[in-house]
């Protein structure tokens, strides 16, 4: 993971004499070690790569997805050996982020739908899998493989459901879990309500106007009569 430290083990007896160890990254020289001249030392980034010049094992310090790749180790000393190691570095894992992928517009006030649409999403992440639960019943998933991308996936839901659902994000060595507040999330779009009130304030309208008509009425005949 982002930030942590791995250090690379030779199981060396540098005691010997006339040892050479050389540390490649990608068959670049990073480190070497001299026993017979005394000579040990990093030869790039110096702050993060270090080695142990009574071990020849080597240590790098907050560990970057650009760490990742093949180290080897090349000793010689009474025999010559090399030890390969295969490094990920996998980045910092988020917490999903869940919102509602569609909302209440102006045709769905008038006809609310049904179905409440759910998106999950990671954003910037490296080799990752994002998936949605029912439960412990997978549903669906999607998977990014490369480096810093961001992830989504919907789920589309029935109003008024009272399942558990979860969104998980995780790598080969951690997870991240999201459940969806769907009280918050799936209220349904309130169309019924306004056509209700519509309904209701139109009749008042043409009630007030009937109103008013009948007394100009009564008025106007009054005034003729007093004429």
């Amino acid at each position: 993971m982002e930030g942590d430290s791995v250090t690379f083990l030779t199981d060396v007896n540098i005691t010997v004499k006339n040892t050479v160890i050389f540390w490649k990254f990608e068959n670049n020289l990073i480190a070497e070690i001299y026993t017979k001249q005394n000579i040990s030392g990093v030869l790039c980034d110096k702050d993060r790569v270090k080695i142990d010049d009574r071990t020849g094992s080597l240590t790098i310090t907050n560990t970057r997805t650009t760490d990742s790749g093949i180290y080897r180790v090349e000793i010689s000393a009474y025999v010559e050996v090399s030890i390969v190691f295969n490094v990920t570095v996998y980045a910092s894992l988020p917490v999903p982020v869940i919102s509602r992928e569609t909302s209440c517009s102006s045709s769905s006030e008038i006809s609310p739908v049904s179905k409440c649409e759910l998106l999950c999403s990671v954003l910037n992440v490296s080799r990752v899998t994002l998936s949605w639960y029912n439960g412990t019943s997978l549903i669906s998933s999607t998977s990014a493989s490369d480096s810093h991308i961001n992830l989504s996936l919907p789920l589309e839901l029935e109003y008024e459901e009272n399942n558990i659902y979860s969104c998980v994000a995780h790598n080969s060595i951690r997870n991240q879990t999201k459940h969806p507040d769907l009280g918050r999330l799936c209220q349904p779009c309130s169309g019924k309500t306004n056509h209700t009130v519509l309904a209701v304030a139109a009749g008042t309208l043409v009630i007030v106007a009937a109103v008013v008509g009948v007394c100009v009425c009564r008025k106007c005949r009054k005034t003729d009569k007093e004429g």
